[in-house]
């Protein structure tokens, strides 16, 4: 004679046992965004830039290897006292326009970890567009962004930049024109331990 399994319906094991499963899943779920978010909170929510820029210096760049990173040109930026507050890079990237590059200027910390500032010097983007990437609602997500920025809703680790809607090649050019300015930065000038 086959004996077959009997289920109880008067037993709770089965029920506490999913109870508990369900209450693991969500702990490990919502532990892990904790973790994450705590890791990358640096992140989250631009920091104020704690000096002014009284003024510059030239940089020689000829020997840096400068076309590697897109760069045309760089100065020392220092405060009121005469330290050294920031590098600017201007450079160029490509973007959906990949016959006349974006010319830009990237304003990164001296210790090689923070965007300042940047401004589109220059651009032929599709119009009504790609153009957006001059306005201030663009431009303005970078300052005071921890390197490296990204545009949200990646994977990547990074400070998230809204690209512009519809013109996501041409938000990209310009969030790689700020990363290859922090890396010429990185890669050229003594840095803080703490530059990633």
């Amino acid at each position: 004679m086959k004996s077959k399994a009997h289920f109880n319906p008067k037993s709770l094991t089965w029920l506490i046992s999913l109870v508990v499963m369900i209450v693991l899943c969500v702990g490990v779920i919502f532990g892990s965004k904790a973790l994450y978010d705590f890791a990358n909170r640096k992140y989250n929510e631009p920091v104020d830039i704690d000096f002014t820029i009284a003024s510059t210096t030239d940089i020689d760049i000829s020997s840096m290897n400068a076309d590697t990173y897109g760069v045309t040109s760089a100065k020392e930026a220092y405060d009121e006292s005469g330290n050294l507050v920031a590098y600017i890079i201007e450079g160029t990237t490509i973007g959906y326009n990949t016959s006349v590059p974006i010319e830009m200027s990237t304003i990164i910390s001296a210790d090689g970890t923070l965007v300042c500032g940047i401004d589109i010097l220059h651009q032929e983007e599709t119009e009504y567009l790609g153009v957006r990437i001059e306005e201030s609602s663009f431009k303005d997500q970078f300052t005071g962004r921890y390197l490296p920025v990204v545009i949200s809703g990646g994977s990547e680790k990074g400070s998230g930049i809204d690209a512009i809607a519809r013109s996501t090649v041409s938000s990209q050019a310009v969030v790689d024109g700020v990363n290859n300015a922090q890396n010429f930065v990185t890669a050229n000038f003594a840095v803080s331990e703490d530059a990633e």
